[in-house]
């Protein structure tokens, strides 16, 4: 069970994390942040309105993504990237080393 939790960890918390960003309603308040930074009282937060940035992405709101984080369309291409070799890996190469190996 630890093994094919640790196996599928990853692909499942970062897909989970972007469907949850995506879903989201990006027109809510910025007033209630995450970031760490602004915690301990540093104004500049790098991932401000990255999540929101994915939401107006999801629904094809490109400018208001860009406004909200530029480095949104970023983050949804490596996060996406990551999921696509990760479940590649998992999947497909392992079927194919089963197939010359068997």
């Amino acid at each position: 069970m630890k093994k094919l939790f640790n196996r599928h960890f990853e692909w499942g918390a970062l897909s989970v994390g972007l469907l949850l960003m995506a879903l989201m309603n990006p027109y809510t308040d910025y007033e209630s942040s995450w970031c760490l930074f602004e915690k301990i009282g540093i104004t500049f937060c790098p991932g401000e309105g990255l999540g929101h940035s994915i939401a107006f992405l999801a629904r094809g709101e490109y400018m208001n993504s860009l406004e909200a984080n530029i480095m949104g369309p970023f983050a949804l291409i490596i996060i996406s990237s990551r999921i696509i070799y990760l479940l590649n890996n998992k999947f497909f190469k392992r079927n194919k080393k089963s197939l010359h190996n068997g």
